[in-house]
């Protein structure tokens, strides 16, 4: 089976960080980044970005296809709802295929107000209102065409209704039921309609619309209930490939469908980390497999922070590690963080020396029951009297816990680092995305 490219866009989102996170070591399967910000932040991981304009521009087509041609895409994947809606519509006009729903799921579910019309009758949905005699307040208003929760918000009296019509267009707008209970997320994979995939996770803190504070759902009539309700979704819209709807509870505690999503959505990996990566399902799927979903029946919760990226301009040729509470924790435990940054070493063709004055005479017996004893270019074992910083040569950078070793390690034009800041180093001086 030959390798395939695949082409994120936008590459800046949570959506794409998924995407990529479930893709990048794949051996089938090379990622192309492109996006419509001129600054992205996939740069800062050395990565090559392509320019595209925005969606709604009338050059968007144009320019779209010759990044296919040029580097020669066999799949696109959105990472984006407005990006998913329109792929849809000019898929036919694009030299590569599109990891996505069709034009009719599209046209339904990008825009609340079908979305909740469709299905009226078929799942519980949260009252609408349509006229302003008919507003029981407190109520919730959220655009029509919309993500991440932007402009949506719960309004509690009258006045502040009438604020809001002053700031907003109102008839752009969803104005439904206050939903206040608890909310749900239902990762879903279908087949020409037929579910494959299910799995509900808990929706407990969100952030611009991602949930950053999220269980799998374990209660089995719950789990029922939701594939009872996905089973009806995906038959209805004839579902294929990768989806996902969310559901919260009203003051009663009844369920009631808040959105239906025809891509990958940004906390899928609750569900990959289970076994089930839905963004290689539909590559799959794609290319005319049978497709087959097995996962481990685990408990898995998950919070999500922000994390760093770095970028700098150091380079290095020699990494000189210190021993004692630097890769020896303690006197009982190896340093994995640094286990890791002599590896990245090794990959990129530099030279790892380990350097020490050892004197509890335990460096032999450690590196031999670790079995790292031969992953060293050089060990260098220091008599009382002598300085690391004599030893080290060329561009050189020393990760030592002794703040004493790192001034004079900079003090003489090298770099020196501690166990502290070990991420950054691997993200900031290597051109490989880690």
């Amino acid at each position: 089976m030959r390798k395939y490219n695949i082409l994120v866009f936008p590459c800046d989102t949570e959506i794409a960080n998924e995407i990529i996170n479930s893709l990048e070591t794949h051996k089938y399967f090379s990622l192309i980044y492109a996006s419509s910000e001129e600054d992205s932040y996939r740069h800062l991981r050395g990565a090559t970005v392509y320019w595209l304009p925005y969606v709604g521009e009338s050059n968007f087509e144009t320019e779209l296809n010759a990044v296919v041609k040029d580097k020669k895409i066999d799949f696109i994947i959105p990472a984006h709802d407005d990006v998913s809606y329109t792929l849809s519509h000019i898929e036919n006009d694009i030299e590569a295929k599109v990891i996505g729903q069709s034009v009719k799921v599209n046209e339904i579910v990008r825009f609340k107000d079908r979305t909740y019309e469709y299905f009226k009758g078929k799942l519980p949905i949260a009252s609408i209102y349509r006229n302003e005699d008919e507003l029981e307040f407190p109520l919730f208003v959220k655009p029509k065409r919309g993500e991440g929760s932007k402009n949506s918000f719960s309004i509690e009296t009258k006045g502040e209704w009438e604020i809001f019509k002053k700031k907003y267009k109102v008839d752009d707008f969803v104005w439904m039921e206050l939903l206040s209970g608890e909310e749900y997320t239902v990762d879903c994979f279908s087949h020409n309609g037929r579910l494959l995939y299910a799995g509900a996770r808990s929706r407990e803190k969100t952030l611009k619309g991602i949930s950053i504070l999220s269980r799998l759902v374990h209660d089995d009539e719950m789990n029922e209930t939701f594939r009872e309700y996905a089973h009806i979704i995906s038959n209805e819209l004839n579902m294929h490939g990768v989806w996902f709807f969310q559901m919260k509870r009203d003051a009663f505690g009844k369920l009631k469908l808040l959105e239906v999503g025809p891509r990958v959505s940004g906390t899928m990996m609750l569900n990959r980390v289970r076994g089930v990566n839905f963004v290689e399902l539909a590559l799959f799927q794609a290319l005319g497999h049978d497709v087959e979903i097995i996962y481990n029946d685990i408990d898995i919760s998950l919070a999500r922070a922000l994390k760093p990226i770095y970028k700098c301009s150091v380079e290095y040729e020699n990494l000189y590690i210190d021993f004692d509470d630097s890769l020896w924790i303690d006197e009982s435990y190896i340093n994995t963080d640094i286990m890791k940054l002599i590896f990245q070493a090794k990959n990129e063709n530099k030279k790892v020396i380990l350097i020490t004055k050892n004197r509890k005479n335990d460096l032999v017996g450690v590196l031999h029951r670790y079995g790292i004893a031969n992953i060293f270019d050089e060990i260098i074992h220091l008599n009382d009297n002598e300085e690391k910083v004599d030893f080290m040569e060329g561009k050189a950078l020393l990760v030592d816990d002794s703040f004493s070793e790192r001034k004079k390690a900079i003090e003489n034009g090298f770099y020196a680092y501690a166990n502290d800041s070990i991420e950054a180093i691997m993200k900031c001086f290597s051109p490989i995305s880690y």
